[in-house]
């Protein structure tokens, strides 16, 4: 087997993953300084459902306040039963 060859495979190799990750860094960067691009837009917007915060009772019950679209709920989420407590406006992200 020619080395020559196994040299350039190799260096092709590590020049395409390289590749692959200076894309995702690019969307990450592009997405974290939050620019105007439609294709991160799009994918933000399946997220409608978001959990703001929760907290532990005991050892059957939970808080939990939890966000849809500009709407949060309040929910008491237990063992046999889960109750929603309060609901209302939010404040937007």
């Amino acid at each position: 087997m020619d080395f020559a060859l196994l040299f350039q495979a190799v260096i092709s190799l590590i020049f395409v993953i390289g590749l692959v990750f200076l894309v995702f860094w690019l969307m990450k960067f592009c997405e974290s300084k939050g620019l105007n691009n439609p294709f991160l837009k799009k994918m933000n917007i399946s997220n409608r459902l978001s959990i703001v915060e929760s907290k532990r009772i005991d050892a059957r019950n939970c808080l939990v306040l939890a966000r849809c679209d500009d709407e949060e709920y309040l929910l008491l989420i237990g063992n046999g039963q889960n109750l929603v407590l309060k609901s209302g406006k939010g404040a937007k992200k």
